[in-house]
């Protein structure tokens, strides 16, 4: 309705005599004036849009918060030296972690051309594996420097993740296993990432890192490091928070 149908509107229906018409005036320009003195509804403030870093730090955040989760790290390509005295490999690792320094994992290793399968054990009593023969848990070899468990460590993902990964850039909103999640690309260098890839990438050199974030939680669910000849190291997260029990042997 305009300003001047007001008026008109509110003239209408006075009864024909002067006094009347100039009320019935009065009282049009008082609602009127009211109306224009009436506050605009205020314009939503803006929400910025994170950059990727801002995007980064909260995975790292999410990741330090991170009570228990299940993982695997599969070996792209060639598999990784263990021991290279013993000709020991490790192609792929399964496992668990319960916060806030205990992991148990199933590691495929390469051993004199057979591959067979061992249990670690990363806890606070010690570190221990399984004989392949017996397979009782035995004290870890000193030399078997291979430390799953750094994965996990504020050295390991939440270093990576919030001060590791340079040239950080947003590709896109994805869907990963059900979840929406964001992916974001950089690089890092390779004594970075020695917690993730059991220190085999050489340091001084900077390696693609794509990481998938969950966008509701921040938590990380993938992260893939590429290196050349097609070689690379595949992360995945998932039931994270799901309560887990990990005991001493």
């Amino acid at each position: 309705m305009s300003d001047f149908s007001i008026f008109r509107d509110i003239t209408r229906y006075g009864n024909g005599t002067e006094m009347n018409r100039i009320n019935v005036i009065i009282a049009a320009a008082a609602l009127w004036l009211a109306a224009c003195a009436a506050p605009a509804a205020p314009t939503p403030t803006p929400i910025p849009t994170p950059t990727p870093q801002e995007r980064l730090d909260r995975a790292g955040q999410a990741m330090l918060a991170m009570q228990s989760a299940k993982f695997s790290l599969i070996r792209e390509g060639e598999p990784a030296t263990l021991d290279p005295s013993l000709g020991l490999t490790f192609s792929e690792v399964s496992g668990a972690y319960q916060a806030p320094d205990r992991v148990s994992a199933t590691i495929k290793v390469g051993l004199l051309g057979n591959v067979i399968e061992i249990q670690m054990l990363w806890l606070p009593e010690g570190d221990f594996m399984t004989n392949p023969l017996t397979q009782t848990f035995l004290p870890t070899p000193p030399e078997l420097s291979f430390d799953v468990a750094t994965l996990f460590s504020p050295e390991g993902f939440p270093h990576v993740l919030q001060e590791g990964i340079q040239q950080a850039e947003f590709v896109a909103s994805e869907s990963l296993e059900g979840s929406e999640v964001d992916h974001l690309r950089g690089k890092a260098d390779g004594a970075t990432l020695a917690p993730l890839t059991a220190g085999a990438l050489a340091p001084g050199i900077l390696y693609p890192v794509d990481v998938w974030m969950e966008q509701s939680t921040g938590n990380v669910l993938r992260l893939h490091i590429t290196e050349p000849s097609e070689n690379g190291w595949l992360i995945d997260l998932f039931e994270i928070d799901v309560p887990v029990e990990i005991s001493t042997p």
